[in-house]
């Protein structure tokens, strides 16, 4: 039994009750916060430890200080008391162990190819090369106001003609969820929005209202084009990410290749598909 699994139940929920306030520390990794046996406990190894807790991981460490050296210290307790009885020696331990650090050292050489093979520079030349080949599409940033019958919309396009402001009546009149924000649909492509609408809305000006209402299976609509524009292309930043995981594997399916070319692999005819 794995003794994080042993723990879990206390684990759950992890955190403060209202109210509580933090300790203010020093939090230094080597400053002592407690002492098992004589043997001096950092507040370093507390935040390691923790951030073997899943529950706990994302807590800072020094307001659940506590809690976490007591339970660190059960641990270590258990640990001295299994190692008393020489069971770091029984080989069900040593198999699992085993597997551990085979799995552990395997993740590290993968970690140190990819850290080799994708560079900055290799991560941004890719972002170049894909910027090319994008094209950007016209945007509209449009507002509306849904309402349930045709006779409404024409009557709010009256109250516009006469001066009255669009955003206003969209908070007052309009039934879309977008009514509280002035009707504000933020900026949309073509295919974002039902047929009816976004055609509409994309043969229309910035600052123009439609000059009849649009009907769609939501109701009807009267609708003002704030801006048009080029969709922007997205940024280094915003793409880096999605990048770096497709390099990273493509670097992992490189490393398999080069490693078993020169292995000698024999797949008995039993185990083939």
């Amino acid at each position: 039994m794995r003794l994080t699994a042993y723990f879990a139940p206390a684990l759950v929920g992890f955190g403060l009750a209202a109210g509580t306030t933090a300790p203010a520390l020093a939090q230094s990794p080597d400053m002592v916060v407690a002492e098992l046996n004589g043997t001096p406990i950092t507040f370093g190894e507390i935040q390691a430890f923790q951030q073997g807790i899943p529950t706990a991981a994302d807590i800072d460490t020094a307001q659940i200080l506590p809690r976490l050296i007591e339970f660190y210290i059960d641990q270590q307790l258990v640990i001295t008391a299994a190692r008393g009885r020489g069971l770091e020696n029984d080989a069900q331990v040593k198999e699992q162990l085993a597997r551990l650090e085979g799995e552990l050292i395997r993740q590290a050489y993968l970690r140190d190819e990819i850290r080799d093979r994708v560079t900055e520079d290799k991560v941004r030349a890719e972002y170049d090369k894909r910027l090319e080949t994008l094209v950007q599409e016209e945007e509209v940033r449009a507002r509306h106001i849904l309402v349930k019958t045709q006779d409404e919309a024409e009557g709010l396009l009256r109250e516009l003609a006469d001066g009255a402001d669009f955003a206003a009546l969209a908070r007052d009149k309009s039934t879309g969820p977008s009514g509280p924000q002035g009707g504000d649909l933020g900026y949309f492509t073509a295919g974002v929005m039902v047929p009816e609408f976004s055609e509409a809305a994309f043969a229309m000006e910035a600052g123009e209202v439609s000059s009849a209402p649009v009907q769609t299976d939501f109701g009807w609509h009267v609708i003002k084009v704030e801006d048009k524009r080029l969709k922007p292309l997205p940024t280094f930043d915003e793409m880096a990410p999605e990048i770096r995981d497709e390099l990273s594997n493509e670097a992992v399916d490189s490393v398999l290749t080069e490693l078993r070319g020169r292995a000698a692999i024999t797949i008995a005819p039993t185990a083939a598909p």
